[in-house]
């Protein structure tokens, strides 16, 4: 029972680790050049939320070795409720994301313009920044 279970968990890894790029690209085109991408994130899509939008300021490697999307979400639902507010969003559950025209609102570029730390209070878990 142990071996096949390690190698079912072996069999995960490379999928895990191509999903953890297949989006890198496109967010760091979106966050060089102050685009705004359009994407569908987790399980929302199936409860009827329309895909989020984002203007996109930073994509990054934590500290355990997962890439993350920090931006600005002016449009898409959490948790049944639709806002704008700076956001982290993890690569795993990026399901797809579609460059648009648009330009950084003024709250928007205001938080990239103040750049963000890797942190959500005392809780600092980003190790480096690929782009910006």
């Amino acid at each position: 029972m142990l071996k096949a279970k390690v190698v079912f968990f072996l069999a995960l890894i490379p999928a895990t680790a191509q999903a953890q790029s297949k989006f890198e690209k496109e967010l760091c085109e979106a966050a060089t050049t102050s685009r705004t991408i359009e994407m569908v994130y987790d399980k929302y899509v199936s409860k009827g939320c329309k895909p989020r939008l984002i203007d996109v300021h930073q994509v990054a490697i934590g500290n355990n070795g997962s890439l993350y999307m920090h931006g600005w979400q002016f449009r898409g639902c959490t948790k049944g409720r639709d806002f704008e507010a700076k956001r982290i969003f993890k690569f795993e559950k990026i399901k797809s994301v579609k460059l648009i025209d648009g330009k950084f609102g003024e709250t928007s570029q205001l938080a990239k313009d103040a750049g963000w730390d890797g942190c959500i209070g005392s809780n600092c878990f980003i190790k480096e920044n690929i782009c910006e």
